[in-house]
């Protein structure tokens, strides 16, 4: 019988995830009904329960999406709560104690390291509305430092994800955009990656692989021989990506999880960060009070000022990774061949949005620009927020914002796969192979838990990942070995094109109002 020390209370936890109400690609993702059910104190083991909804899901034969969801569990009675991230007990397809629910046409995907599970349509099936009640995770937790006579409360959090399939690709674009990359020096063919081999480069003529080089301090220069090792994850084998990029509702919840001093180095408002809590550049963060607690009055809305620890150690926290330059790049473009200086919607077409709807952006607002599909150019913007004053005017939209009930990839500003928003918006942090720190990176996972030295809480401390200090102990630190890819509001529009590396070795430690992110999990399933 389980013990009746194990006191379990019921929460009710409400995550949305506001990205749009129009029904093209209006994926309203919602988690409620959170409750701990079964448990066994035997096995430190605990059932957790939850519904879950979102819409526009799919399963093609080219990809499908999902909702990457993680399981946390916290003693109310503490202050700050502290939400722990816990294994579940079992991976695979629909592996023992986990559940889909009312709805036989989900699947559930748990990955073999068990930090959390991917939601996704078991059938094919295009734009269909997914509703699931009473889906079940069996967690252990023991693994999130919890015992059997712990009081707990436990929450569900959720990240609409895309799965970017195995398969060859090509990285740059015929030397269409700066930096991009090509065969040869009198060759300007793009790479071709037919595998996650190890990748010579060198400076030949023709039918190589050659690099080129933005100049940056630490960069390799053009024409530079070295080897990407077989571990840096080059993107032909599958992995899952964030549909957009991460917002400031997702941050609100990430920061708000966190232990005191962590939330303190983590906060986007403080001296490092955009230093106020006013509106600055659309970003609405605000953050006060003893604990720290922070709020956003646009949770759809792109979150801007992410330094490269910042972005760390949030995908650590959320059992995800940083993206590889060569991912993002299949992300974009898919398995077809380069057109020269082409956006992520496969062509040179982009018109740059200027009015927003309505008078206030609640989360339902769209771009009234005839023929917008990215922001970028430091455009001002009218409608909307603007009328709020000059720093409502220029920086990040909502997310999926250029999406409408007829909108086509070209005009909803889409990729190859679907993921949104990768050309323009804000500038996205990943990995670059221009340096030796960067082509270190091994693809590990984060595992949930972060860096607890005095000093340095809310550090990531994967030991592979970008920006590791000296003190492994320390975590993320520094910026070294990441760079930016995609462009932002405030570029010119050949920097948002696919395979523009202006920026891709550029390792800038200091928060910026035009810098934000999202993250990748590899598929081992």
């Amino acid at each position: 019988m389980p013990s009746r020390k194990f006191i379990i209370y019921l929460l009710l936890v409400l995550l949305i995830n506001l990205l749009t109400v129009i029904p093209a690609l209006a994926n309203n993702l919602l988690i409620n009904n959170v409750s701990i059910e079964d448990r066994n104190p035997g096995t430190h083991t605990a059932t957790v329960q939850f519904d879950i909804s979102w819409n526009n899901s799919w399963r093609s034969k080219i990809n499908h999406d999902a909702v990457w969801v993680t399981v946390r569990l916290y003693n109310a009675s503490q202050s700050p709560t502290y939400k722990k991230l816990c294994d579940l007990t079992s991976s695979g397809i629909n592996p023992a104690g986990t559940t889909y629910g009312s709805n036989a046409g989900l699947e559930i995907a748990v990955p073999g390291d068990r930090k959390g599970a991917f939601i996704r349509p078991a059938n094919f099936g295009e734009n269909a509305a997914v509703a699931a009640n009473d889906v079940q995770l069996t967690i252990d937790y023991s693994s999130c430092g919890f015992s059997a006579t712990d009081t707990v409360h436990a929450t569900v959090f959720g990240l609409e994800m895309v799965l970017v399939p195995e398969g060859a690709f090509y990285a740059g674009d015929f030397n269409g955009s700066s930096a991009s990359l090509h065969e040869g020096s009198a060759d300007s063919d793009p790479w071709y990656i037919a595998g996650e081999g190890s990748i010579n480069v060198s400076n030949m003529a023709t039918n190589g692989f050659r690099y080129a080089s933005a100049g940056f301090p630490g960069e390799d220069a053009t024409g530079a021989g070295f080897t990407v090792p077989m571990m840096y994850p080059k993107g032909y084998k599958a992995f899952y990506v964030m549909k957009y990029e991460l917002n400031e509702g997702q941050w609100v919840e990430f920061l708000n999880s966190l232990p005191s001093a962590a939330r303190a180095n983590r906060d986007l408002t403080n001296s490092a960060h955009k230093n106020t809590d006013l509106v600055i550049k659309r970003n609405t963060l605000d953050c006060s009070g003893s604990p720290l607690i922070c709020a956003s009055n646009r949770g759809a809305r792109a979150v801007s000022f992410l330094t490269w620890m910042d972005l760390a150690a949030f995908l650590d926290w959320a059992a995800l990774r940083p993206m590889s330059e060569l991912e993002f790049e299949k992300a974009a473009r898919g398995p077809v061949l380069s057109t020269s200086g082409e956006f992520v919607w496969g062509n040179t077409h982009v018109a740059a949005a200027d009015a927003l709807s309505g008078a206030v952006e609640s989360g339902t607002e769209t771009v009234t620009t005839v023929g917008a599909n990215a922001n970028f150019g430091s455009t001002v913007l009218t409608g909307g927020d603007s009328a709020n004053g000059a720093e409502y005017g220029q920086g990040p939209l909502r997310n999926g914002i250029f999406a409408t009930a007829d909108s086509t990839r070209e005009s909803s500003g889409a990729s190859y796969y679907g993921v949104m928003e990768l050309s323009g918006d804000l500038r996205e942090g990943l990995v670059t192979i221009g340096n030796a720190t960067g082509r270190s990176f091994q693809g590990s996972h984060g595992d949930g838990k972060l860096s607890s030295v005095s000093g340095f809480e809310g550090n990531a401390d994967q030991g592979d990942w970008p920006g590791m200090d000296a003190v492994a102990a320390h975590g993320v630190t520094g910026a070294a070995g990441s760079g930016s890819r995609g462009g932002a509001w405030d570029d010119a529009p050949a920097n948002c094109t696919i395979s523009d590396r202006s920026q891709a070795a550029n390792a800038v430690a200091a928060a910026a109002n035009n810098s934000g992110g999202r993250g990748v999990r590899t598929n081992d399933l």
